[in-house]
Formats: structure tokens, C-alpha cells, sequence
């Protein structure tokens, strides 16, 4: 892991992390690497991570969100940003990085492939960031809400495997790549939902679709929107978190039958089929931390 973007993690998520393993499963795929892709993987997973947090205390995201989007394409183009801010540090390192990957020679097809791609999902983030944010402190029909977690979670998803695996045509077609990616996202965003409500709710994103606000308790709406938390009486109905966890599990288990495919077109010998292995058991540990959440929940009821 980069030592300088793990200093500046917020203490709960460097916790979480070593709680369910996944700065073990990690540091193994980095080991499978590059050292020029182990630099974007950590700007991408952390880095992006700490964008995140910098976007939740702004005053103005939206504004925000555009001004980091500009930083990241000037970036890549090679052009002088001056950065002032963590966040900003991060946009401008991995614009930097990823235009060289990109640029990597002729005969480098899968850097090239790399950093082309990542480049080109980096972009949607902004998108994604920017619907994210818009829909602070509302309550969202279920459709509109799976629409939003799908995006965020199959862009998490797809930039590790472009990064560990750059889908080639012997192994992967477009179609079964974005299937993958749109499978284990789906999978790690509910379950990363459904484990982080209490500290969401508070920020202003209520992952909980209106047709089931009724089983949340200590949040009022009107009119389908935020009007008061009480963050100390936040809890939700071992209904809601029973069915919730179930979907859980139904997402996983399409995913891996997607991974069983995948596994299939490589030689257990290839190493793509370790990172491949290493990265379906990443995605598990979210699975693994919303089973003990349903656990713990449903029991103190």
C-alpha cells in the first residue's frame, strides 16, 4: 500500500480495512503488479477514497467535483495544475500517471490498454460524483437508487480489474468484462450501504429507497425529502436488514457464477487467474462484514 496515501485515511477505514482482511488481499494483489500500476491502483482505491471525504466536508461539491475533474484532465494532458489540497495532489498524480501508462511503447499493449481505460472510467467518476451529490438529503425511488449504487459500484469494480487484468480479447469480450464489473459492484455497494447507513444518513445520502423509508427509524421526511436525524436513534427494522442481506447474497452468488467463467478461459498457471481469485475474495470481505452486521442487528433487537 502507499504509505503516504494510507497516512491519510480516515482511522475508520484503515480499521475496516485490517478488521476484514482487505490490507492483506491487497498487498497480494500488488505483488502481482506492476510498479507503475501498483502507484495507480493505490491512487485510484485510496486516493479516490480520500476525494470522497474531501467532496463530504466542501461547502459547494458540485462546484468542487468540477474544478477536480478539470485538474484530472489537464493532468493527463500534460499540462501544469497547480494543487493546493490532498484532494487535488491525488487528481493531478493520477492524471500524470495514467498519461504515462498510456504512452507506454507500441510494443506495451496492455499499459497502453491500462491506462487508456482507466482514464476513460476516471471520467465517468466525475459524472457519477456529481449525481451522487445531487440527490443529498432526498429520498429516491428504488430504481433511481439501484441506478446510482450500480454506477458507483461497477466504476469501483471495473478500474481493478483494468488495472490487475486489461480486458484482451483471448479472455474477455466487452460484454462479459462490464458483466463482471456491474456484478461484484452491485454486490460490494449494497453491502457497503447496508453496513455504513449510520454514518451516510448523517451526510445527506439515504441509501434506503422510499418504498421502504417506513423501516428506518430516526429519519423524518416530507415530500420525499430529509427534514430532520436523529443520528443517536438511526436503526432499521431486522425486516428491512433481513431482505437487504438476502439481495446480498443473490448479487454475490450471480457474480461469482460470472467469476467461474471468467476463471475458466485461464490456465491455472496464468497469473491473471490469481488476480482474478485474489479479487473476487476482495469483493467477499464486503460480503463477509454485512453477514456479521445482519448478525449483530437483527440480534439486538
Amino acid at each position: 500500500m502507499n504509505g503516504h496515501l494510507e497516512e491519510q485515511l480516515a482511522r475508520a477505514r484503515i480499521e475496516e480495512m485490517h478488521r476484514y482482511r482487505r490490507d492483506i488481499i491487497y498487498s497480494q494483489l500488488r505483488e502481482l503488479i506492476s510498479d507503475d500500476r501498483m502507484k495507480i491502483l493505490d491512487l485510484v482505491n485510496h486516493g479516490l477514497a480520500l476525494v470522497d471525504d474531501e467532496l463530504d466536508s466542501s461547502p459547494d461539491p458540485l462546484e468542487k467535483i468540477k474544478h477536480l475533474g478539470k485538474i484530472f484532465q489537464k493532468s493527463y494532458e500534460h499540462e501544469c495544475v497547480a494543487a493546493s489540497t490532498d484532494a487535488e495532489h491525488v487528481v493531478a498524480d493520477l492524471g500524470y500517471a495514467l498519461k504515462e501508462l498510456a504512452c507506454a511503447p507500441r510494443w506495451n499493449i496492455k499499459n497502453r490498454a491500462i491506462g487508456k481505460n482507466t482514464y476513460k472510467e476516471v471520467l465517468g467518476f466525475w459524472e457519477i460524483e456529481e449525481t451522487n451529490f445531487q440527490r443529498r438529503g432526498k429520498i429516491l425511488d428504488k430504481n433511481t437508487l439501484d441506478n446510482i449504487t450500480l454506477g458507483i459500484g461497477a466504476f469501483a469494480a471495473a478500474h481493478f480489474l483494468y488495472i490487475l487484468d486489461s480486458p484482451r480479447a483471448r479472455y474477455f469480450n466487452d460484454n462479459e468484462f462490464s458483466e463482471l464489473s456491474r456484478a461484484y459492484g452491485l454486490a460490494v455497494k449494497l453491502a457497503d450501504n447496508l453496513c455504513d447507513f449510520r454514518d451516510d444518513i448523517p451526510k445527506g445520502f439515504v441509501n434506503i429507497p422510499k418504498e421502504e423509508i417506513h423501516h428506518a427509524r430516526g429519519i423524518f421526511t416530507k415530500d420525499d425529502t430529509v427534514i430532520q436525524i436523529i443520528p443517536e436513534n438511526l436503526a432499521l427494522s431486522s425486516e428491512y436488514i433481513n431482505y437487504e442481506y438476502h439481495r446480498i447474497e443473490q448479487e454475490f452468488a450471480y457474480a461469482d457464477r460470472l467469476m467461474v467463467h471468467a476463471m475458466i478461459r485461464r490456465s491455472i498457471w496464468d497469473k491473471s487467474s490469481k488476480k482474478l481469485y485474489l479479487f473476487g475474495k476482495f469483493c467477499h470481505s464486503w460480503l463477509e462484514q454485512a453477514g456479521e452486521f445482519a448478525a449483530v442487528e437483527t440480534l439486538s433487537r
